[in-house]
Order: C-alpha cells, then structure tokens, then sequence
C-alpha cells in the first residue's frame, strides 16, 4: 500500500469524525434515535468512499490498473431489446390496471389518468410547458424547474392537451431506459445479466415516478446514454449528453466528475503507451467538460434573464420549499425523529408513504454502495457517493426513492447479490410489488414526491 493510499484510509475517517463532531455539538439530544441513525449512515459513507478513493488513488500506479472498457459488439443486441421494452410495456400495463382497479375512480380508464397522477411536481412542468417562466405571482417559483423536460412535453404535445403529451413523453422516455440501461450494463457482463440489470433499475420503488409526467425519465435516459459514451471512450457525445442531463435537472452536473474519472483513467493509460499523444489531449479533454457544463450555464441565463440573477431558483428554493444543502446524516437523523412522531400520533398515514419509503431507500442505498465498494466501477461509485451527498442532504427530504432511483450503479449490485435465477426471479417480484405499492399510494394522494 503506497504512502498516499495509507494517507486517504486514515485521514478520511479522522476528517469525517471531526465533521460529524462539528455536526453533534450542535444537536441538543447526544443520545437519540436520530443520532444513532445518523451515526450508522455517516459510518456506512465513510467506509464506502474512503474505499472509493484508496482505489483511485492506486489508479496512478503501475500495479493497479484501471479496468478496461469491454466491447459489446453482438448480434442479438435487438431482440434484447424487443424482450425488454415487451417487458416494460407488461410492467406498466399491469401497474396502471391494477391501480385502477383498486381505486375505483368515478371515470373511465383513460380519463383517470389526470385525476390519479396529476401529482407533486406535475403542475409545474405543465405550467412551464404552457406559459414558459413567468416573472410575477406564484407561478413564477417554477423557476426551480429545469426546462429541457418541459420544452419535450410542449414538443408531443397536440394542441392543448399538454397532460396527456407529458404522460406520452414520459412512458417513451421511461421505455427507451431499459435498452439504454442494457447496453451501459453490457459492457461489463454477459447479455442474461445485463437484461436482468435493466429490468432491476426498472423496477426500482422511486421509479414508478418515471411513468408520470416528470422529468425523472428523461434525465435517467439521458444520463445513461452520458455514461455509455463515456464508456466507450467518445467523450464528445459523453459531454453533450452530459449537457443535455443538466439541463433537464440541477443534479446532471454530477456526471462531470464521472466523465472526469473516465478521461482520467483513459489518458493515465495512453499517458503509459506513448506519453507524447496523451499529452496533446489534454486541451480537448477540457473542452469536453466544458461543452458538459453548457446545460448548467444556459440554465443560469435563463435565470437571469427572467429574475435579473442567475442564482434566484436557490433563493426559491430555500423560501419556499425549505430546501438547502445540508449534511446527508443529518437527513436520517430527522427522517428517523419525524418518523417517531408520526407513528406516536398514530399518523401512519405519513409513516408509511414518506417516512418509511425514504428511510429505507436511503439506507438500502448506502448498504448496497458500501457491500460492493470494493468491486463497483471506480467512476460509479465515486459519482454514486456525491450524488447520495448532495441529493439526500437537502434540508427537507420528501422525494428520496425517485431521486434514489437515477443511481443506476445500484441495479449492477442488486443483480450481483442474487447467486440463482431463482433468487433473481424473487428479487425482481419483490421490486415489482414495492414500486406497484408505491405507485398506488401516489394515486391515493398520500405522501409520495
């Protein structure tokens, strides 16, 4: 173990206990539920990433090579396809009935579609998609709202029905997942495993939202086409990609740092085959993460030219929504005493469609990413971390399945923990009838984001 790797195992944990420290002096209970849960989730991301960084560290030297991008030619890459889009279309069907079915709306099947799903953040994406932003009244905090999904729903939509264009984008993007996951999945295991995968991030609880008419779909899409080029070393389309991520929502930024490792353990390798052409790289290598940072930048204009400030939707989003960032720790210390008190007013109702959904995606996400810390692709389980950081260290979660559900690494070591296509089989049902439940309570207005 080389000096800088023995520097990361100590350090790391030392700089996180004086974070969480820092963090518990200022709690007025030491000894609390929400500080044990706090505790658990801090020591699980600790150990995850200074794992995660150790091997990047190792990444520099000669006895630690970065793992090689596999090719996926192949010829029965279509009907791959055909069987999984044949099971997304089942999926969805049979989600949709049966929610139906059990709520029993006074309407016909297809118009109950705006009075079970019209939910959370499906006003305001219609609203942009209609009226654009706006600079007076209420409407105006739909600033917060990144526009490329909106500006698709306009795209399929017909005439005024821009509800029904949403819900036809978002089935299609939510679709086109599956055979973008499978060939990103490809790329490091047999075609089984890699269907099996997709299917897995399909099934996901958080992405039931990706049949409703938000953005989630999109951006999955889109972030896996980023990292599949990134894969295959074509770090233009990776950088538009990127781009268009961010531009359809505020956490697409994160996939610079993945597309960042990926250039980097590419060029350590040319640096080592002939140090003069990976040197000349270099000024392209930047201009592709800069060509990834432009949907940010034209969302800042946007900004500014509708409020005057290009950081006015981080003021919304504070005054209105409550929501900064925050210490991801501190979100299981408050989910778990939120929770507490739900359930001793008897208000299960909040217990069991937001409490519970986010406590157990929060943690059954840093379980799976710490288990597979030490085989998980460097460049997902780095990007895997931040995004858990930034997105569960807002300051009032109530959306943390559907967020949870981009962290597409999580479907590779899902599959990776069931040893027998008997145990696969189980694992898939049981993620079927979790994210069948999820949808339902959406549809019965409880509290699902």
């Amino acid at each position: 173990m080389n000096k800088t790797v023995r520097l990361i195992r100590i350090g790391v944990p030392i700089l996180s206990c004086i974070v969480f420290g820092w963090w518990l002096s200022k709690q007025t209970t030491l000894l609390s539920l929400g500080t044990l849960s706090a505790m658990l989730s801090a020591g699980l991301f600790v150990v995850t990433l200074t794992e995660a960084l150790s091997r990047f560290a190792a990444c520099f030297t000669n006895r630690n090579r970065p793992m090689p991008t596999v090719s996926t030619e192949e010829q029965d890459r279509f009907a791959s396809w055909d069987a999984l889009l044949r099971f997304g279309v089942a999926v969805i069907l049979f989600q949709f009935v049966l929610v139906y079915l059990i709520v029993r709306p006074n309407t016909d099947f297809l118009h109950s579609f705006p009075r079970l799903y019209y939910r959370s953040d499906v006003a305001h994406y219609m609203g942009i998609a209609r009226d654009w932003y706006v600079r007076e009244g209420d409407e105006r905090l739909r600033l917060v709202f990144l526009p490329l999904y909106p500006l698709t729903i306009r795209t399929l939509s017909w005439g005024e029905y821009y509800f029904a264009g949403g819900f036809f984008s978002s089935l299609l993007f939510s679709l086109a997942v599956l055979p973008a996951a499978y060939e990103l999945f490809r790329l490091d295991m047999d075609r089984p495993s890699a269907m099996a995968c997709a299917r897995v991030l399909f099934l996901l609880p958080g992405a039931a939202l990706l049949r409703i008419p938000m953005s989630e779909s999109l951006f999955l899409f889109l972030m896996l086409l980023a990292v599949y080029f990134a894969r295959k070393r074509k770090f233009l389309w990776a950088a538009l990609y990127t781009a268009l991520s961010a531009f359809t929502r505020s956490l697409g930024i994160l996939l610079i740092g993945l597309l960042f490792i990926e250039m980097l353990l590419w060029f350590i390798e040319a640096y080592r085959e002939d140090k003069r052409t990976a040197l000349r790289s270099i000024p392209r290598l930047i201009g592709f993460l800069l060509c990834g940072c432009c949907g940010t930048l034209v969302y800042l204009v946007i900004n500014w030219i509708i409020s005057g400030n290009p950081l006015t939707f981080l003021t919304y989003q504070r005054e209105n929504w409550n929501q900064q960032l925050g210490f991801f720790f501190n979100t299981a210390s408050y989910q778990v005493e939120y929770a507490r008190m739900y359930l001793s007013s008897g208000d299960m109702n909040s217990v069991l469609s937001l409490s519970l959904p986010n406590l157990v995606c929060c943690f059954g996400t840093l379980a799976l990413l710490c288990k597979d810390r030490k085989h998980m692709r460097l460049s997902y389980l780095l990007w895997a971390l931040v995004y858990f950081a930034i997105s569960i260290g807002a300051t009032w979660l109530l959306s943390g399945p559907r967020y949870l559900a981009m962290v597409f690494p999580l479907a590779l070591t899902i599959q990776r923990s069931c040893k027998t296509k008997i145990s696969e089989l189980v694992m898939e049902m049981i993620l079927l009838a979790a994210q069948t439940m999820y949808l339902l309570m959406l549809a019965l207005d409880m509290f699902v984001y």
